[in-house]
């Protein structure tokens, strides 16, 4: 139809005409209702609002700075942020109900998962009707980990094998470490066969992407434009929806083989997540949810491609950061190899746990690259007050400036320099030998990549992962 048009220079100067008049009369009734100083003000802020999508570093780093930690507030085009960075009102928002400040609801805006996710449309509330992630994640996958991780390592060889080698030009190391990334937790989610099927994993890779692509649109576009453009593509870009499709019957047998095997049939074991949250699903109670019925095959396909996108995104980044940093200061390069070939990476891929040395050097690579920068993201779902007197209406935003925090005098010594070790024990690092050279400037601070006390890159208290 829209070709229809455009192909007629009538059609195109009536809808020109006719969208320049709709314009001017809504303008003009506007004007008359409400004046036009407080007309002129709003264009200007929402303006401002929209210099967020390309200067947001630059906005929080001087609102961070004038405020001396003070919250403050900085727009964006759909979102009023509350920045923090006291830790009392930090723990003020992790201790709010979830009925007040809600991550679930500030995640359903940031991913737009209705357009994103084959219309998967989450509840605003966390716990609604159930929550199978964390004991999923934390305990039932961690578990495993001792099995899953000499797999990877094969896996993530061969990939680098393929992808590295040879006469043809070589593949960027971003699209190299998104490949391994993506297979080692297409591993640990979905199974070793649909993680060696190829058409699948250019799907579960390619989604990632496109989820950015429809949620930033929505984002970026305002009302019925953004509407329009957000609905097309979610028609035009596909992978979510092989996705979907290639999960789904294999979640329904799952369900069928689970009644079967309540029945006292012999039925297959599986150690992957989309077991774990079937099982899960099926241990809700009213104390913890409001719907305690167990989930159908697609809402756990759902669940599944949320985890999905936070886990090989964010992980990706991560790591492609850490090669960067890696090159730039090739100092490190020899103790960490050490760590590597010593038995502590045995115990490592065992155990989960260990390699002190390398996990502080990725932890120095996400304090100097922020993945985001902002983190602990509440919308607030009903009005709430900080301690201090600072007033949150419901449909705006709590956060923390993360990046600007991560580079803060105050938290970090010499927070604007690399040190690779800056968060090992000085004790461990002066008993390893000829490590003399590499500065601890945060001794008192050590502290794991995963912990989650002072750091806010993954989120604060009880919500972190």
């Amino acid at each position: 139809m829209l070709s229809i048009l455009l192909s007629s220079h009538e059609a195109i100067w009536t809808l020109a005409l006719g969208s320049s008049l709709l314009s001017c009369s809504l303008l003009l009734a506007f004007l008359r209702e409400h004046g036009p100083v407080r007309v002129i003000r709003l264009i200007l802020e929402r303006i401002k609002s929209y210099r967020f999508i390309l200067d947001a570093p630059n906005m929080i780093q001087d609102g961070y700075d004038t405020s001396r930690g003070l919250p403050f507030v900085v727009d964006s085009p759909d979102v009023r942020y509350h920045l923090v960075s006291n830790p009392k009102h930090i723990d003020e928002i992790d201790r709010a109900p979830n009925e007040v400040l809600s991550l679930q609801a500030a995640a359903k805006v940031l991913l737009r998962p209705e357009y994103s996710m084959h219309n998967f449309s989450w509840f605003e509330k966390r716990g609604t009707d159930g929550t199978p992630l964390p004991k999923t994640v934390r305990t039932l996958l961690r578990n495993e980990l001792p099995k899953i991780l000499p797999k990877t390592r094969l896996v993530n060889s061969e990939i680098m094998d393929e992808m590295l080698s040879g006469s043809e030009k070589q593949a960027p190391v971003s699209k190299v470490i998104r490949e391994c990334v993506a297979r080692t937790n297409a591993i640990a989610f979905f199974g070793e066969e649909l993680a060696n099927n190829k058409e699948f994993m250019h799907a579960a890779e390619d989604f990632i992407d496109k989820t950015v692509y429809i949620a930033e649109a929505a984002r970026i576009l305002p009302g019925v434009v953004g509407s329009i453009v957000v609905k097309f593509l979610e028609a035009w870009y596909s992978s979510q929806h092989i996705i979907f499709n290639a999960l789904e019957p294999i979640a329904q047998q799952r369900i069928d083989e689970r009644t079967r095997a309540s029945g006292g049939e012999i039925v297959p074991e599986h150690k992957d997540c989309i077991q774990y949250i079937m099982e899960e699903s099926l241990h809700f109670k009213s104390s913890q949810c409001e719907r305690t019925e167990p989930w159908a095959a697609g809402r756990i396909v759902h669940e599944l491609m949320a985890l999905w996108f936070g886990a090989v995104h964010t992980m990706a980044m991560a790591t492609t950061f850490a090669v960067k940093d890696i090159c730039m200061h090739p100092v490190y390069v020899e103790p960490l190899r050490r760590e590597l070939e010593s038995p502590a990476y045995a115990i490592w891929e065992a155990t989960g746990s260990g390699l002190p040395l390398l996990d502080s050097f990725i932890k120095e690579s996400a304090r100097v690259n922020p993945l985001d920068n902002v983190s602990t993201r509440r919308k607030a779902l009903a009005p709430f007050t900080l301690s201090d007197g600072t007033h949150v209406k419901t449909g705006e935003w709590l956060a923390t400036p993360l990046a600007a925090m991560l580079k803060d005098a105050q938290h970090w010594a010499e927070p604007l320099e690399f040190h690779g070790f800056r968060h090992v024990d000085a004790k461990h690092l002066a008993s390893l030998g000829d490590n003399s050279g590499f500065k601890t400037p945060d001794s008192g601070k050590t502290a794991l990549y995963t912990d989650v006390s002072k750091w806010q890159t993954w989120g604060t208290g009880r919500m972190a992962w």
